[in-house]
């Protein structure tokens, strides 16, 4: 089996780097930061796919090494936010701090769903998320409260992050919110996965914009 320092095969290496100069590019004077959140993501990720990777390699589907798809799932959203903070330092459209929140929830997003499948796979009772059944590990849009919980705390760690630097305590609290809720889509999107709807990068895409979104529009209407 394939392995590299954050667990993505050469394709998947090769254009989270491209994603990467993107973002430095479209980040301005802000490209530390966004590359740091998004560092984070990639430790806290292979931290997160490392922990008991032995018993994770008996599940069905389960995959220990990812590639460009999964890259492109999950790196998308923050880059074209990048995108936007650059197009709004031309035009002004929006407030850019909350390009800034947007974009850092996202990565709360992608990491705590990563935190909440990587733990909740270990765990032995997974129930779907709308009929509470139980569910063999592995299933898409079957969820646990290890997996929810250790979500939480990996949206937690991320948003620490900008909150360190001196962000106040209501939009770190809308930023770890809204990454909880970007890992509650997925779960939703990813019971719709089992019935033939979409797959598991659409779900991490949804993710992605799903805690972007929120994290935006309540900064927002709060602001």
């Amino acid at each position: 089996m394939a392995s590299s320092l954050f667990t993505l095969n050469i394709s998947g290496t090769l254009l989270a780097v491209l994603f990467g100069v993107g973002v430095f590019y479209f980040g301005l004077s802000l490209w530390w930061f966004f590359l740091a959140v998004l560092i984070d993501f990639l430790v806290l990720s292979a931290i997160a796919t490392k922990a008991g990777a032995e018993g994770k390699e008996n599940i069905h589907g389960y995959e220990m090494i990812r590639g460009w798809k999964n890259v492109v799932a999950n790196g998308v959203v923050p880059l074209v936010i990048a995108f936007f903070y650059f197009l709004d330092s031309l035009y002004g459209f929006v407030p850019p701090y909350i390009l800034v929140y947007a974009f850092v929830a996202s990565v709360c997003s992608i990491t705590a769903d990563k935190f909440a499948s990587e733990f909740g796979v270990l765990s032995n009772n997974p129930v779907g998320i709308f009929d509470f059944k139980r569910k063999r590990k592995g299933t898409s849009g079957a969820v646990t409260l290890f997996g929810t919980v250790m979500g939480a705390v990996a949206s937690f760690i991320v948003g620490f992050v900008y909150f360190a630097i001196g962000s106040s305590v209501m939009v770190f609290a809308v930023i770890v919110i809204s990454g909880v809720f970007g890992n509650f889509v997925d779960s939703v999107f990813g019971y719709f996965e089992e019935k033939g709807i979409g797959n598991k990068y659409t779900s991490n895409l949804l993710c992605a914009g799903a805690g972007a979104a929120l994290c935006a529009v309540v900064l927002l209407l709060i602001a």
